[in-house]
C-alpha cells in the first residue's frame, strides 16, 4: 500500500498525514509559513503534506526570528533532531495490555546533505518506543513510523514499501555505474523505480539487496 491509498482507506485519520499537526502533537518547536523560530539556527523545512513521499521538498535551512522568507507557503519549519534514522513497522495488540508490537525495523545511512538520499538501510534489532498517543490508530492494521533517535518524525498508515532484506542499498539514476561493483560484492539488483510523482530530481531506479 502507498500513502495515497492509505489516505483513501482511512479518511478519519487524515490528520496523521499532516506533518505540522503531528509535530505540534509531539510538542516539537515548529511553525508554518509566515512564522519564524524564536532562536536562530538550523531547522528542517518541508511540506506540511507530502503523499508523494521520498522526502521531496525537505531541506535544512538557517532561520532567524526576524525573517519568514525561507519557508514557502504550504511548508513548515521544525527543530532538527540528531541520531540514527529508523523506519519501523508495528501492529496493534488488542489485549489486557493494548500496545504496538514491533515487527521489523531498519536503520538508514546518508552520504549527502540531501534529505531524500539514503546510501544504505540495514536491518536493526532496535525498536524505538511508540508514543501512547499513536493508540488512536489502533484500528489500522500496520503502521510504519520513522524516527530520528527516539523522536517520531513521520507516521505512515501502511507497511514499508521497500524490499525486506538485511541490507538494502538504493541505486539512483546517477549511480547506475555502481551496480556491477555491488554485484561483485554479493548483492543482487532489484528494479524499484520511484520519482515521487515526478517531483524527485534524481529518481531511484532500484535496490541492491543482500
Amino acid at each position: 500500500m502507498h500513502d495515497f491509498q492509505a489516505w483513501k482507506k482511512y479518511p478519519k485519520h487524515h490528520n496523521w498525514f499532516n506533518k505540522l499537526w503531528l509535530s505540534e502533537l509531539l510538542k516539537y518547536n515548529c511553525g508554518p509559513c509566515g512564522t519564524s523560530p524564536d532562536v536562530a539556527g538550523n531547522y528542517i523545512v518541508r511540506p506540511i503534506y507530502n503523499l508523494s513521499g521520498m522526502g521531496v521538498g525537505s531541506t535544512i535551512k538557517y532561520l532567524t526570528p526576524d525573517d519568514c522568507s525561507q519557508v514557502p507557503p504550504g511548508y513548515f519549519w521544525c527543530e532538527v533532531f540528531s541520531g540514527i534514522q529508523y523506519s519501523a513497522t508495528y501492529t496493534f495488540f488488542h489485549d489486557t495490555n493494548p500496545r504496538w508490537k514491533p515487527l521489523k525495523c531498519w536503520e538508514g545511512e546518508r552520504s549527502s546533505d540531501e534529505i531524500f538520499r539514503f546510501e544504505r538501510w540495514k536491518r536493526s534489532d532496535h525498536f524505538p518506543n511508540v508514543p501512547r498517543l499513536l493508540n488512536d490508530l489502533s484500528d489500522v492494521k500496520l503502521i510504519n513510523v520513522e524516527f530520528i533517535g527516539d523522536k517520531v518524525i513521520e507516521v505512515h498508515l501502511r507497511d514499508t514499501p521497500d524490499p525486506e532484506y538485511d541490507e538494502i542499498i538504493p541505486i539512483w539514476e546517477d549511480s547506475k555505474k555502481d551496480i556491477d561493483k555491488y554485484e561483485e560484492m554479493g548483492y543482487t539488483y532489484q528494479n524499484s523505480y520511484e520519482d515521487a510523482d515526478g517531483f524527485l530530481k534524481i529518481p531511484r531506479i532500484g535496490f541492491m539487496i543482500k
